[in-house]
């Protein structure tokens, strides 16, 4: 792991679980979610780096995080992260 990936993964992971990573960011999901729409590519892998800023105006409207490459490789069991905050 370089430097860059380090500090990235420093800042942003919560997880014990799942990393963030280049390799989850690439796989992640979140950016197709009917959640949370307004989705950046700066704010993603909630599986890995806990709730989303936006949680307190989000409203559920259906949850990708089964369907995504990161959910299945790491053998995640539950969904919204975005909302409910990293795996654990």
């Amino acid at each position: 792991m370089g430097i860059k990936e380090a500090i990235k993964t420093a800042i942003h992971q919560k997880s014990k679980i799942v990393p963030y990573n280049d390799m989850t960011i690439s796989y992640c999901q979140c950016t197709d979610c009917p959640t949370h729409p307004q989705c950046k590519k700066d704010e993603v892998v909630f599986c890995s780096a806990g709730e989303s800023a936006s949680r307190p105006t989000m409203t559920a409207k259906g949850c990708d995080c089964g369907e995504c490459e990161v959910f299945k490789k790491y053998n995640l069991d539950t969904g919204y992260f975005c909302m409910n905050g990293e795996a654990k």
